[in-house]
């Protein structure tokens, strides 16, 4: 048994021991006991000791209770200390729903409503007051519907209510009913909460957006590399909608291994991978991944770039260089090489025979008399002449076709690679059968009567200490003397 059952106990068992006591003397003096000499002296006695119990157990008693109080006061005074510290407020409403106690907090919340506390008014006429004073935002304009609302609410909300109040302040305010019809409420202030949960919406809503927009296609992955979310951007790259591509592996959308692929394997600098759009097209892209972890979440969040159109620029780009390479270095009449491509592949072989020890060989060859041959079929002949030879002269070196060269006007230089005096002559003997043979008409010559030609060869070992340039005057020299020694014919010169 506690001390406080001891307490309530023990006063009643001893009043309950007076009252028989006292009901004794009375029995005992109504009876006429007290008639007989034996009981005339005890019956003042017990009347004296009924008495003195009687003062002790008054003391007693006023002693118990004063302690009793005290108690009381210190539980009291200790259980509104503990209300007061609490960060939230506390708000007792008795079954009337009028507030019978309440905390600091309260007050500090509804500073200017004190008076209203302290006077224990009901909670209509507490939320009356704030009404008016318009520190209920969201009731503006429609007060009297929305009291009418919170008072139906009232007790019976399964979850706690979210309100703002003074424009700037949120509070989250959880009510519930006593067994005696009354109502304990308790508001704890969320504002900083409420704050980090608007701007973590705004900033969803705005990465949302930035995604949405983002001209590259972006992809959530799970840990297993399938495909959770994708932008428009996604779907307008591969073709398919969110929903198709939605659980696809990403090894299905890139390259031909896609069984093999993870998203693990793809950390770091992006990739350059391949994949197809819906319609077969084959499609150029960049990849790049990054993790996602916390200690509930893994994703990965893929950026897909796509420079299809730029490797085809590139692609073209490279073929019009290429072209231009070409148009610079080709003569726009015959296509065979001009006099910058003559000049260059020189220079290249020369150095390489220097190295090598490899002979280099040179054929210089003229159309003979072709100022006549325009002077009698004019001009528009006179280029298709020039145009039939070099397709001759390039026939005569098969492979190395690319070599000939027109050296200016009629005339052409025929550079041969790895081959020796000997050599060049078979292939100088060849040119002069082939144009021979093609019988271009050219009435005008006074050697015969069809387009001939003198060629002058002259072939060396390279090397360093020579200038290239002494080739070409070999060769030059060789053809002065095929053209001085009646023309149709060719002079081979060798220099060491």
């Amino acid at each position: 048994m506690t001390r406080l059952a001891e307490a309530r106990i023990w006063p009643l068992l001893a009043f309950a021991l007076l009252v028989g006591l006292q009901a004794a003397l009375l029995m005992a003096a109504l009876g006429g006991m007290s008639e007989s000499p034996q009981w005339e002296a005890v019956v003042p006695m017990l009347a004296f000791g009924a008495l003195a119990f009687t003062v002790l157990l008054a003391v007693g008693v006023t002693g118990s209770l004063s302690r009793a109080q005290a108690r009381a006061r210190r539980a009291q005074l200790t259980l509104e200390e503990a209300i007061d510290a609490l960060p939230a407020s506390v708000e007792i409403f008795d079954h009337e729903d009028r507030l019978v106690a309440f905390n600091r907090r309260l007050v500090e919340i509804y500073p200017h409503m004190l008076r209203a506390f302290q006077r224990k008014a009901t909670f209509e006429d507490l939320v009356r007051e704030s009404l008016e004073r318009g520190g209920i935002p969201e009731a503006r304009g429609r007060e009297d519907e929305w009291l009418q609302e919170r008072k139906e609410s009232r007790g019976r909300q399964t979850g706690p209510l979210l309100q703002r109040v003074h424009d700037d302040m949120w509070l989250r305010i959880f009510e519930c009913r006593t067994q005696s019809g009354g109502i304990v409420g308790v508001r704890m202030e969320v504002t900083d909460l409420i704050h980090e949960q608007q701007s973590l919406a705004a900033s969803r809503a705005q990465l949302k957006a930035t995604i949405e927009a983002a001209g590259n296609g972006i992809l959530t992955l799970d840990s297993g590399g399938h495909v959770l979310e994708v932008n428009p951007s996604t779907e307008q790259l591969f073709g398919f909608s969110a929903a198709e591509l939605q659980g696809v592996h990403i090894g299905m959308l890139f390259g031909n291994n896609g069984d093999l692929m993870h998203p693990q394997e793809l950390l770091g600098a992006p990739r350059e991978l391949t994949a197809r759009h819906r319609s077969g097209e084959r499609l150029a892209l960049q990849l790049t991944v990054a993790e996602v972890r916390t200690d509930t979440i893994h994703l990965y969040v893929c950026i897909v770039t796509d420079f299809t159109e730029r490797q085809r620029q590139e692609e073209r780009l490279r073929r019009a260089n290429e072209l231009l390479a070409r148009q610079s270095t080709t003569d726009g009449l015959t296509g065979v090489g001009n006099r910058r491509l003559f000049d260059q592949l020189l220079q290249q072989e020369w150095q390489r025979g220097t190295r090598s020890g490899r002979p280099l060989a040179l054929l210089m060859v003229d159309i003979d008399h072709f100022k006549q041959y325009n002077d009698r079929y004019g001009h528009v002949a006179g280029d298709d002449c020039l145009r039939r030879v070099a397709t001759l002269l390039r026939s005569c070196v098969g492979r190395g076709s690319e070599a000939v060269c027109r050296y200016g006007g009629e005339e052409f230089a025929m550079l041969l690679v790895d081959t020796d005096l000997n050599g060049a002559q078979v292939v100088a003997q060849r040119c002069l059968d082939s144009v021979r043979l093609a019988a271009i008409e050219h009435e005008g010559s006074p050697v015969r009567r069809s387009v001939s030609l003198s060629i002058g060869v002259a072939a060396c070992i390279p090397d360093t200490a020579t200038p290239s340039q002494r080739l070409i005057e070999t060769a030059d020299r060789a053809l002065y003397d095929a053209k001085q020694g009646g023309r149709a014919r060719l002079i081979c010169q060798q220099f060491a």
